[in-house]
């Protein structure tokens, strides 16, 4: 493996800090459910609370009461990440952040690494670190504390330990590959997909399959939560296997939970050909304009073409797959929706480095066409170029998304304030609402007012907070606003707050 220039590792490093420092000070809250639920169960297990939490955003453990065990569906490495950093530095979405930031800033080092490793060439390392900085889509949220970075350094850094296991034999880098996993999986239920592939090239090793020295290392960081679930809730994996019979993704927040693969089936074959086929085209969609950038997709294809046979690389296209499978065909609805957004950014540091791969055999084989090229500058013309798309991209991007970022947390802010502290409200976004206004909340069901009312009286909620994005079951709720003990008592545009009465 070729030396690595400290001085560039160092620009590559301070570059990304300084990008992602810049972007994380528009985003003063978190901006989305996924995002507010880290850092809420960060905060808990800062204030001493545990694996608790004062809200619920789905029924699928069949819960009975507030407060509720944490982290059965998402993960929990990402809060204990961000609690600790808060312990060190306050309670505050900055310091729960901070290592987050510093470890997407880690993520171009990573791609310099690859790209050297692959070629040798310091022009495509330096490329592909600076893409991998301007990532398009992904720079909006480096500064929160979604699992983006967590996930991002854990997953590529199991497939670099994979590669690099099958290239040199060496037991140490199975075992990396094994603690990689575990971490991963502690990031992202998709972990797991990561497992399987270091398997698939463990059993394939020579002379002995490395398999044991991989299960020791996977089992040694994830036992202890596998253990926890068990006892919580009967299943070493939590609550999230239901999302495998989604047949609408409303059907998440179904009261009581009905997920089955009997209640899929009977949906029929033209709801769930539907669902699947919506999944393969969004997911299409996702591989080539988030993760491929657009215009890198197609020679990020050609890279991975040239270099299929080195050890390094064959681990990428094998959890590609594997990812898009599991994300279009078997969780297709939760897949579609982000999955597949989240957890392909484990390809980011390996991609730009095959991107440029394939960027230089596209322009070799144009000048081969073009006798007037000089090959050498055409490629560091091409080269500067896709930098500078990349990096137009993230500036649009990074235009669009920010602005209104913090919108929702300003208007819960401002809702909560009119009535009761310990008031419990039903809502779209119960862990942006406690995050916001300290108010324990549960997730609106999908279905009618019955519905409504059984999980309210079941859960003491005293509040009901509605924006566009209602059931359809409770739509004549929101045009007419009022309904069965439920009394309109504000409304903020979009959003009305009813206060249901007692039975």
């Amino acid at each position: 493996m070729p030396a690595l220039p400290r001085r560039d590792l160092f620009a590559l490093f301070t570059l990304a800090l300084l990008v992602h420092m810049s972007a994380a000070q528009f985003i003063r809250a978190p901006g989305y459910m996924d995002d507010a639920y880290y850092f809420g169960g960060a905060l808990r297990l800062a204030q001493g609370h545990g694996f608790t939490e004062p809200y619920l955003w789905n029924y699928l453990d069949s819960p009975t009461g507030l407060p509720h065990p944490s982290h059965l569906y998402w993960m929990p490495l990402t809060s204990v990440v961000a609690a600790a950093s808060m312990a060190a530095f306050g309670q505050s979405f900055a310091a729960a952040r901070l290592p987050l930031v510093l470890l997407a800033s880690l993520l171009p080092l990573m791609a310099y690494a690859v790209a050297m490793q692959l070629t040798g060439v310091r022009r495509q390392a330096l490329a592909a670190g600076l893409i991998t900085i301007f990532s398009g889509f992904y720079p909006a949220f480096w500064g929160t504390t979604d699992s983006f970075a967590l996930f991002a350094v854990t997953g590529a850094g199991t497939l670099l330990a994979i590669g690099r296991g099958t290239q040199t034999g060496r037991w140490q880098w199975w075992l990396a590959a094994g603690v990689g996993a575990g971490l991963a999986h502690l990031t992202r239920a998709d972990g797991l997909l990561l497992l399987a592939v270091a398997l698939f090239f463990a059993l394939t090793s020579r002379p002995y399959p490395p398999t044991p020295i991989l299960f020791f290392g996977y089992l040694f960081v994830t036992l202890p939560w596998l253990l926890r679930n068990l006892a919580v809730t009967g299943s070493p994996l939590g609550a999230g296997g239901g999302a495998l019979w989604l047949v609408q993704y409303n059907d998440l927040f179904n009261y009581p939970p009905n997920l089955s693969a009997a209640q899929f089936f009977a949906a029929g074959w033209r709801a769930i050909a539907q669902s699947k086929w919506q999944a393969v085209t969004l997911n299409l969609q996702t591989i080539i304009a988030v993760q491929g950038l657009v215009f890198m997709a197609p020679l990020i294809a050609l890279g991975l073409w040239r270099l299929r046979r080195h050890a390094l690389a064959r681990p990428v296209p094998a959890y590609a797959a594997l990812l898009y499978a599991a994300m279009t065909f078997a969780f297709s609805l939760p897949g579609a929706r982000g999955g597949l957004f989240h957890s392909g950014v484990a390809l980011l540091p390996f991609y730009m480095p095959l991107g440029m791969v394939g960027l230089d055999a596209a322009v070799d084989w144009v000048a081969a066409r073009r006798r007037a090229w000089d090959v050498e500058t055409a490629r560091r013309v091409f080269t500067g170029g896709a930098v500078g798309l990349a990096i137009l991209l993230t500036v649009v991007m990074l235009a669009t998304r920010l602005p209104s970022w913090n919108n929702g947390d300003a208007l819960f802010r401002e809702i909560g304030a009119v009535f009761p502290g310990d008031a419990g409200v039903m809502s779209n976004n119960p862990p942006g609402f406690w995050v916001a206004t300290g108010h324990p909340g549960v997730m609106v069901p999908n279905g009618n007012i019955p519905t409504l009312l059984a999980v309210a009286d079941r859960f003491g909620m005293r509040y009901v907070l509605l924006d566009r994005n209602y059931p359809a079951g409770l739509a004549e709720l929101y045009r007419a606003e009022s309904g069965e003990r439920l009394r309109l008592v504000g409304r903020w545009d979009e959003w009305k707050l009813f206060e249901v009465s007692r039975p």
